[in-house]
């Protein structure tokens, strides 16, 4: 095991073999993997990491990407252009003691519509409900937007305002046995399939319906793009499948090598850790089965899940509040 520790002292006399100056060709860092183990950071950053995901469709230089990736999900938009505008990504709750929200990627295009961007790693409880909460921030400031921008509004001109649409791509799946991907939904009337506004749209991608194998050519592209996400991490080449122009800008958007040095640095350090974690979670689940061999197999995964809640808080930083949520364990169960 090693770590990195980003400070100028270590970047500027003790970079490691494997690390690429700004100065050196950008694809370097293919011909020098980093190993960690067995385990190797390869060409492409993973962007199933919802940091990662910020750090790559979230910024400014890597926005083509995000455009290319909206028009295909999104063609009736005709999206020319899309504009962060520094917006804070959470968004306050103006009730007290209500929860606000956190959003990982939002813009709008130039004809005002809004683009709220998800990763969303594990199932949750009332998904859909919270995916419905979480776009009346967004639905809300349209309106105050519109306002500000247009002012005196007459009543009706209020509401006048441009479509939000949230876009989920969920590492997971609500319809275990379908191998549809793409799921959008809509208000409509339930008898007619009559439209009833156009100003609220949800676009949820169930990327595990895209299955292992590399997609073909002719799969939609949905199916290709989820493959990608979930497998872009493994890659040490772009797949013959995926040569359209939005996969070249996407895949060109996650080379690590296009990230700054120290992003490079911090990325390596995040996945040691992820892969600490990971074996500390694979050891405390056979210790702990171990253990029910000798004590009951119930108690032995109860001291596994205590162990991967402790691992949580010191390696992740996970608040000890998360971790009983996630867990069910009591706070008093897992601190020290």
């Amino acid at each position: 095991m090693y770590s990195v520790k980003r400070n100028e002292e270590t970047k500027t006399n003790y970079s490691p073999d494997w690390f690429v100056s700004e100065r050196e060709c950008r694809h370097q860092l293919q011909s020098y993997p980093i190993r960690y183990g067995l385990q190797t950071v390869k060409r492409y950053v993973n962007v199933l990491i919802d940091k990662w995901f910020k750090e790559i469709l979230g910024a400014e230089q890597n926005k083509e990407a995000l455009i290319g990736i909206l028009r295909e999900l999104i063609p009736e938009r005709n999206i020319a252009d899309i504009n962060y505008g520094g917006k804070k990504k959470r968004k306050n709750n103006p009730f007290e003691n209500c929860r606000d929200a956190v959003f990982d990627v939002e813009c709008t295009d130039t004809q005002g519509a809004r683009f709220v961007v998800e990763m969303q790693m594990n199932q949750q409880n009332h998904f859909h409900e919270r995916a419905l909460f979480y776009s009346s921030f967004p639905l809300q400031e349209q309106v105050m937007s519109k306002h500000k921008k247009d002012k005196p509004l007459t009543h009706d001109m209020y509401f006048d305002y441009p479509p939000v649409y949230v876009i989920s791509f969920l590492n997971f799946s609500f319809h275990k046995e379908s191998e549809q991907i793409l799921y959008r939904y809509d208000l409509i009337e339930r008898r007619t399939g009559e439209l009833m506004t156009d100003r609220i749209n949800f676009i949820f991608l169930e990327m595990p319906n895209s299955g292992d194998e590399e997609p073909l050519r002719g799969d939609s592209f949905a199916k290709k793009l989820s493959w990608a996400f979930t497998h872009m991490s493994t890659l040490h080449d772009r797949p013959a499948s995926l040569m359209e122009e939005v996969f070249e800008r996407f895949f060109a958007a996650c080379e690590i090598t296009t990230l700054r040095t120290d992003k490079q640095l911090e990325y390596v350090e995040d996945m040691t850790t992820k892969w600490d974690i990971h074996d500390q979670i694979e050891s405390a689940w056979i210790n702990g089965e171990q253990a029910g061999l000798e004590a009951g197999i119930a108690k032995g995964k109860a001291e596994a899940l205590r162990l991967m809640a402790r691992a949580m808080i010191n390696q992740l930083g996970v608040s000890p509040e998360e971790v009983s949520r996630l867990s069910g364990l009591q706070p008093e169960e897992f601190m020290e």
